[in-house]
């Protein structure tokens, strides 16, 4: 057996596993759910390129609208919730797609060397850190180098490793799509948040098991970044990993009502889109209002400028944000 699959077997990575695994199972299934509703639209609809006998005149303009009975009506409103839910998953992983580009760009230009199998980036702020979502690598500033002492520098290095073995960037980056675009569902950005606290507890344990004595390198290490950190600096003494450092388990539960509560919901939506969709009856028109005889050229036309301006807002909302 090797050291690896024993290290893994701790309790901060043990949890750690239990925790992503749930929040990405509550996810497939919101995201399966939300096609699945978008599809049952489709299944359900009659949707016609011309007029239909749906039409009313009024001062001599005809208005075209469409017919529906409840059931119709509740599976569009789930077809809605379905849609944004998938267009906030695909422009949160474009976004995170993008920033790790930029981000992967910066450090290539700021790397001077390697120190062993982490790459050195030119910043005198004490920063140790994992990036890439495809190909995490372990990155140190000149700053840590001259600030830590060996035995310091090696366990920040194990934590750090931790993390890129683990695939950590990918797994988070995951979680926060997910959390952003399904947030209805209960209890999935608290799975999120604590699957973060447990990555970096379960990197701690990784190098307390490699060394016992890096129990208090990483506690030197830790008091070190934070009296050299600036205030708008995310480094810092985090109350929970020095408990942890000291011996104390984390405090937490595996929130197993919540987690069966949210699955409750996202069964209860598909069910109430599998027996609409057998009772509704909806049909409606392309035609806009007044502008019933020539519907297809309309509609076909809009299509092109409505993707563009959805792509020009993703580019920029892409160029503008933040870098984490």
């Amino acid at each position: 057996m090797t050291r690896s699959m024993v290290l893994s077997r701790g309790p901060a990575a043990t949890a750690a596993t239990r925790v992503g695994r749930a929040g990405a199972l509550l996810g497939a299934l919101g995201l399966g759910s939300s096609l699945f509703v978008i599809f049952r639209l489709l299944e359900t609809w009659r949707i016609t390129p011309g007029a239909t006998s749906h039409e009313v005149s009024i001062v001599g303009a005809k208005l075209t609208y469409p017919a529906a009975n409840l059931a119709a009506v509740i599976v569009v409103g789930l077809a809605l919730l379905g849609l944004a839910v998938t267009t906030m998953t695909v422009g949160g992983a474009l976004r995170e797609l993008a920033a790790d580009r930029r981000l992967r760009r910066w450090l290539s230009a700021q790397a001077s060397r390697r120190h062993g199998d982490a790459l050195v980036i030119d910043d005198e702020r004490p920063r140790a850190f994992c990036a890439g979502l495809l190909r995490p690598r372990v990155y140190v500033s000149t700053g840590v180098l001259a600030l830590l002492d060996e035995s310091a520098l090696a366990a920040v290095l194990l934590h750090e490793r931790q993390h890129a073995r683990r695939r950590d960037p990918l797994r988070l980056a995951c979680g926060r799509v997910l959390a952003r675009a399904l947030f209805y569902v209960p209890g999935l950005g608290e799975l999120v948040r604590r699957h973060q606290t447990l990555a970096e507890l379960s990197a701690d344990e990784c190098s307390i098991a490699a060394a016992p004595e890096n129990r208090a390198a990483l506690a030197r290490a830790m008091l070190s970044f934070s009296e050299r950190s600036r205030p708008d600096d995310p480094t810092g003494l985090d109350p929970e990993r020095i408990d942890h450092l000291l011996g104390d388990p984390p405090n937490w539960r595996f929130p197993l009502l919540v987690c069966l509560l949210a699955l409750c919901l996202l069964g209860l939506l598909a069910a109430a889109g599998v027996l609409a969709g057998h009772l509704a009856a909806g049909s409606a028109t392309l035609a806009p209002p007044f502008l019933s005889r020539q519907p297809c050229v309309m509609v076909l036309a809009t299509i092109p400028a409505l993707l563009c301006l959805v792509g020009l807002g993703v580019r920029r909302r892409a160029r503008h944000g933040v870098v984490a």
